[in-house]
């Protein structure tokens, strides 16, 4: 378990007030404990790395990055991040998309997650979880991040469900209350009702915060706000958690 989490918002196209670069994509700068991890690239490996330099933070501190799914607006600033990082840093990618990272990434140091995995302290992948774009099977994997305050869920893009995810994180963590769920919900094109019911069901599953963000869409955005009060989060770009 985890004593101490930061993590920081260092790519999004969801912006309230930043001296940060928007750009369309997701990532975030994790430290648990002694690990260092950088969750996504977002969409734009220039946008990413001044982010992270305006940030002061160093790429070669990076000790593990995972790769929520292989899609540009994810996957898009790897290659300048790794021009910087140092050699041959773990990236965990879902097992479905291995083989087309592989390709577009030959000499780096790729590590395909199927089934659940504990791949530092205290920091877990869900496994990879299928789900759809565009009529086409896609499969993703989340990030939890075991802290004194429950699970910390962080999430891509949520092409399987974002309520499909936080239930399997629930069944990996069944005796603790998931402290926050972030990232993309995918729900732009979602009605009310079915976001409503979504929301609900996150809320029995006893979701403390909320951070919904980059693909969630405005009125999904709204509804969670509405729903959490004051334990929803402004995870936009430049925003940062902290556990400690």
């Amino acid at each position: 378990m985890l004593k101490y989490m930061l993590m920081w918002i260092v790519f999004n196209n969801v912006i309230k007030s930043s001296e940060l670069t928007p750009g369309f994509g997701f990532g975030a700068w994790i430290v648990a404990d002694s690990t260092t991890i950088l969750f996504d690239t977002g969409g734009d490996g220039k946008i990413l790395m001044d982010n992270i330099y305006a940030l002061g933070l160093d790429p070669k501190d990076v000790d593990l990055v995972v790769i929520s799914h292989n899609h540009w607006d994810h996957i898009g600033g790897l290659n300048k991040f790794l021009e910087a990082a140092k050699e041959d840093v773990k990236i965990y990618v879902p097992a479905k998309a291995f083989k087309d990272i592989q390709r577009e990434f030959p000499s780096v140091n790729l590590v395909a997650v199927k089934d659940p995995i504990e791949i530092a302290d205290g920091v877990w992948s869900t496994g990879e979880i299928k789900g759809s774009y565009n009529l086409l099977p896609i499969y993703e994997h989340a990030l939890i991040l075991n802290t004194k305050e429950g699970p910390v869920v962080i999430i891509g893009c949520s092409h399987p469900g974002i309520d499909k995810i936080v239930k399997k994180v629930h069944k990996m963590f069944p005796d603790e209350s998931l402290c926050l769920v972030t990232g993309g919900f995918h729900l732009g094109a979602t009605t009310r009702y079915k976001i409503n019911k979504i929301a609900n069901s996150l809320q029995k599953l006893e979701v403390k915060y909320i951070a919904p963000s980059h693909c969630t869409g405005d009125r999904a955005t709204e509804i969670f706000c509405e729903k959490w009060k004051d334990k929803f989060i402004d995870l936009s770009l430049g925003r940062k958690f902290e556990i400690k």
